[in-house]
């Protein structure tokens, strides 16, 4: 498995594993992706040896260093072998290469958030995968939807690393 980062350029290589409003508002995004966006695929082969996209995990960084999960998608075939899992891992690692601390602090948390809304069958299989991936705290947002709307929240210490300390 390779990780790779989506870029504007190659947006429409991965149109398929998006949400279609995700794609649009990334689609007309005149700046870097990257200023405001984490946009993560993993690839692998596929049965004729042929490296695609497989998962896809599209981020947005909260004003105040917390990240919000807009999207995140596996082929059907591809799921259950860690791809999603390694996305959201080195979402982590990129927010945490991004993230500008206030002047005197040495560690921040910041919560990874994901809202959802999936019928029932899905909803418990994506928390079951979002409790690997260490998030907690689940609240039901809306109880009148149908699918309700779902929220989990995961927490991670950022420290600073020994070169801005000095």
């Amino acid at each position: 498995m390779e990780i790779e980062v989506i870029t504007k350029e190659k947006l429409k290589d991965y149109r398929h594993l998006m949400l279609s409003y995700i794609y649009e508002e990334l689609e007309t995004y005149d700046d870097d992706l990257d200023c405001e966006y984490i946009c993560l695929a993993a690839t692998a082969p596929n049965e004729d040896g042929i490296i695609i996209p497989v998962s896809v995990l599209i981020c947005l960084m909260e004003p105040f260093g917390d990240v919000a999960v807009l999207s995140i998608y596996t082929l059907p075939a591809y799921r259950r072998k860690g791809y999603a899992s390694e996305l959201l891992d080195k979402a982590v690692f990129v927010a945490r290469q991004l993230f500008i601390f206030d002047e005197g602090e040495d560690e921040e948390n910041i919560d990874l958030k994901a809202v959802y809304r999936l019928r029932s069958e899905l909803r418990e299989p994506f928390e079951e995968f979002l409790k690997k991936n260490h998030f907690v705290d689940f609240v039901l947002l809306d109880e009148d939807d149908d699918p309700q709307v779902w929220a989990a929240m995961a927490e991670y210490r950022f420290y600073k690393t020994d070169e801005e300390t000095e």
